[in-house]
């Protein structure tokens, strides 16, 4: 079952395009599914739901989430789409997904998700943020991440190999 994941994931990895910005959010969207296949999260048989949080509120990414989550579950459990504000309990969901107009709320709120099972997902271009777990950008005209599989470690989350092996 694992080994069907994992050849789903390389071919969104692989055949994605990004063609406008509106798509973009599709396949961050499909990449973050993808990514709850791939990491284990420890205590998740304790929850009733799977939250996946979206700093910021109005963002495209969040109506591409919900389009998908009724379909799908994370470890039997049905999933959550939440949008997240400065103020809310950042820790409160399993994946985080930070938009780069966003960042600064992160690094505020680094310090409170440095020590959680969080798994903090940017979209920065350029450089990785320090409080991500894994960044996602296009480079020619592809979707692809980075990862930092040390700090995802020391949140306590269980990453597979086919995400550390296929992260740039």
């Amino acid at each position: 079952m694992k080994k069907v994941y994992f050849t789903l994931f390389m071919l969104f990895a692989f055949l994605f395009v990004q063609k406008a910005d509106a798509q973009l959010e599709r396949y961050q969207s499909t990449f973050i599914y993808n990514f709850t296949r791939l990491v284990q999260w420890p205590n998740l048989h304790n929850e009733l739901v799977f939250k996946i949080g979206v700093l910021g509120h109005n963002h495209p990414i969040i109506s591409e989430l919900q389009a998908s989550a009724s379909d799908r579950n994370v470890g039997g459990r049905p999933i959550e789409i939440v949008a997240l504000g400065a103020n809310d309990d950042l820790t409160s969901c399993h994946i985080l997904f930070v938009p780069n107009n966003q960042l600064s709320v992160l690094r505020r709120s680094a310090s409170a998700l440095s020590n959680s099972p969080v798994l903090v997902i940017t979209e920065s271009h350029g450089r990785m943020p320090a409080e991500a777990s894994i960044n996602l950008y296009v480079e020619n005209e592809r979707m692809v991440y980075q990862l930092d599989e040390e700090g995802t470690r020391n949140r306590n989350l269980t990453l597979s190999r086919q995400i550390v092996n296929f992260a740039r």
